[in-house]
């Protein structure tokens, strides 16, 4: 049994060389176009079993030139920086078994990479003014338990709350799927795989992002999502599943950050197309950001940010660098995260650095998800207008309470906004 056993191993071995080396044409093909801040991918005519693969990326001035290989990018997609510009991008796939290299492919762009600002945050700019709905336990059953938050989950009348958003004049939504205490307003296998409970024990039993898209959608209203970028801080079961530290943000492991990223990446898939963008809150500087963009590490900012991109190549992220002058946080940023209590700041441009889009992040009740009006409208009017002039993106956080009725204040300052902006896209359609 034991010879049997071996000269199978070696026929299937002497098999695998033998379909490695005849199959013909181009096994490796790039997709996608070498835009700076889009993603390239490859794919290939190889048979679905040769699985066992390492994958690398290179850069190099010129196609036939010398390859400088991108060290913690060895997957099938690289998300393609401003730092790229003018070089070629080569991938390269080695097949093993059991360890043995059998023979390697590359592909290389047909071109280098340009900067042409973001596609994907033309949407973005376009649509100038949104709201975010903190949905989080903490505020709307901050003394319940899991019957009591699925309760509120179940009974959040989404058709209303966009009713409400499109009176406002919002453009997008931007809603918070949770925070720190662990609780989650939309199912995740992954995480209650993780942390090991049952289904809507942490996670909601109803889909609501996925029930909101539906009622954002026809009306013409894109959603983002919000989530914080390492797992909750202020549940000890979680953060003892996941190995993370209970009570204040800190950097991850490859442990914590390889599980997080595994329940990004289900509600990416999920939500596919539906979903225009991420939000991630905690990526502060002194230690965070800073092991994050590790890229010795297998699990960086690279993978996670694959991960959130995962369902829809064409959604857009930031990184929290916290309240602070409007900037960028990472290279992966596609806008920046804006968090801001006041509204003094303007952009010069639409641009923070290339590829980056303008974006600032405030609240209009007494602070984040509660009820109250901060600014007179006319200041918020005056500073929006500065703003939109010079193509910048604002979301105002606005209270809502369980039923999904929005404050009708805050309504009233967010379409007094919208008809700036408004005005604004009439006057330069006029002036073409």
């Amino acid at each position: 049994m034991v010879k049997l056993i071996r000269l199978f191993t070696i026929f299937a071995t002497l098999l695998l060389v033998f379909t490695i080396n005849s199959v013909s044409g181009q096994h490796l093909v790039l997709h996608g176009e070498p835009i700076a801040k889009t993603i390239l991918w490859v794919s290939s005519d190889l048979p679905d079993f040769y699985r066992n693969n390492q994958i690398t990326w290179s850069l190099s001035d010129s196609r036939a030139g010398n390859w400088k290989a991108l060290p913690g990018i060895n997957n099938t997609e690289i998300v393609l920086l401003v730092a790229y510009e003018g070089k070629y991008i080569r991938c390269d796939v080695s097949l093993d078994q059991e360890g043995k290299k059998l023979k390697s492919f590359s592909v290389i762009s047909d071109s280098p990479v340009v900067i042409r600002g973001n596609p994907n945050t033309d949407w973005f700019k376009d649509a100038g003014v949104g709201v975010m709905l903190h949905f989080l336990k903490a505020v709307f059953v901050p003394d319940g338990g899991s019957k009591e938050y699925n309760e509120v989950v179940n009974n959040f009348d989404v058709d209303h709350f966009a009713e409400n958003c499109e009176e406002a004049g919002a453009n997008f939504v931007m809603l918070a799927l949770g925070q720190n205490d662990g609780y989650y307003c939309s199912p995740n296998r992954a995480y209650d795989s993780i942390v090991g409970v049952t289904h809507g024990t942490l996670c909601s039993t109803r889909d609501l992002p996925a029930d909101l898209f539906k009622a954002l959608n026809k009306r013409g209203i894109k959603m983002m999502l919000y989530l914080p970028g390492n797992p909750p801080i202020r549940n000890q079961l979680v953060d003892l599943k996941f190995k993370y530290t209970f009570g204040k943000d800190s950097p991850t492991s490859q442990f914590t950050q390889s599980c997080w990223e595994s329940v990004i990446r289900e509600w990416s898939l999920r939500y596919g197309k539906n979903l225009s963008g991420w939000w991630f809150d905690g990526l502060y500087r002194g230690g965070i950001i800073e092991t994050r963009s590790d890229m010795r590490l297998k699990h960086n900012i690279s993978t996670h940010t694959l991960a959130a991109k995962a369902g829809n190549h064409n959604s857009i992220v930031t990184y929290n660098y916290g309240v602070n002058t409007i900037q960028s946080n990472s290279p992966y940023d596609d806008y920046s995260a804006g968090e801001e209590g006041r509204i003094i700041q303007v952009p010069q441009k639409r641009w923070v650095v290339d590829g980056v889009q303008w974006f600032l992040f405030t609240y209009l009740g007494e602070t984040w998800g509660k009820a109250g009006m901060r600014f007179k409208t006319h200041e918020l009017v005056e500073w929006s207008q500065k703003v939109f002039a010079n193509d910048g993106v604002i979301c105002f956080d606005i209270q809502a309470d369980k039923s999904g009725t929005v404050n009708p204040d805050q309504i009233r300052q967010v379409k007094a906004v919208r008809e700036a902006f408004d005005n604004l896209v009439k006057e330069r359609s006029s002036k073409k």
